[in-house]
């Protein structure tokens, strides 16, 4: 499943790359992309034609930043302006310009994978009760997909239980990869079950894997190896037998799939996965 977020456009999209004033131009060429970062490019302007004034529009790509995790995201360094500059209110004034009624939130990479297991658990569980009072706090805006702390699969499990059951979260959010592992890695087999056995929503976010860090000189990791890692993700998931085995997860992919759409027909070229 492909996402279809709220409609503001690529060359705005905060989290990747530096917010940025849209021309006409960009408005009509990023119609046709029409998949964003919500939140998190609260600064860019966005033309007249986009605001609507009964907004209904349903953003399930949308980054906030809960306190404690942007702390230890700080502290680690990783953080950027438009992430450690958040807040709800500039999520609820983006989120009116562009005719968006309900956000359905997630913190964006790196979120917990440069943590070890037991600060990943804590933050993970601040996070996601942010969220839900986010939710709370203004009725009908803001939903959620409780965030994971992988790359540990078995505190994972249990905030499944805990986001799912208690906080009552939309589904799940995950990056594309950790470290050196793909969704359809062995090691997350276990939360994927879970997963499939509870039907659950599953929104992925590009990360930047190990091996493909700083491979261009002056260009971000964002600008190619994004949509190049959410690619690879499903490749991994599907090559893996992963989907075959978790038939009922429904995965919602970041930027229209990333660079699959390019190397769809090379799928057919690697062997078959025996039944």
């Amino acid at each position: 499943m492909i996402h279809s977020a709220q409609r503001k456009f690529f060359r705005g999209c905060a989290c990747c790359a530096p917010a940025a004033t849209i021309t006409r131009r960009d408005f009509f060429a990023g119609g046709v992309a029409a998949l964003t970062f919500g939140a998190l490019a609260a600064a860019t302007s966005i033309p007249k034609a986009v605001a609507q004034a009964k907004p209904h529009r349903i953003d399930v790509h949308h980054h906030i930043s809960p306190p404690t995790w942007i702390e230890a995201v700080k502290k680690a360094n990783r953080a950027n302006p438009p992430m450690a500059n958040w807040s709800p209110q500039k999520s609820l004034d983006d989120m009116d310009k562009a005719g968006v009624a309900t956000v359905i939130t997630s913190p964006t990479t790196p979120q917990v994978k440069f943590l070890d297991e037991a600060d990943a658990a804590r933050i993970t569980r601040e996070a996601n009760e942010y969220a839900k009072k986010l939710g709370t706090d203004h009725p009908g805006r803001f939903r959620m997909f409780g965030m994971l702390p992988l790359p540990h699969a078995d505190a994972s499990l249990k905030e499944i239980a805990y986001a799912l059951d208690t906080l009552n979260a939309d589904g799940i959010c995950m990056l594309t990869s950790y470290g050196d592992k793909w969704l359809g890695h062995a090691d997350f087999a276990p939360v994927m079950d879970e997963l499939n056995r509870r039907k659950a929503v599953v929104y992925t976010h590009p990360s930047t894997a190990n091996c493909c860090v700083n491979l261009v000189a002056d260009v971000q990791d964002s600008v190619v190896e994004f949509g190049t890692d959410t690619a690879r993700t499903i490749a991994s998931l599907v090559f893996s037998g992963t989907t075959r085995r978790c038939p009922d997860i429904k995965f919602i992919f970041s930027h229209g799939g990333g660079t699959l759409t390019s190397i769809t027909e090379r799928f057919t070229l690697q062997p078959r996965i025996n039944p």
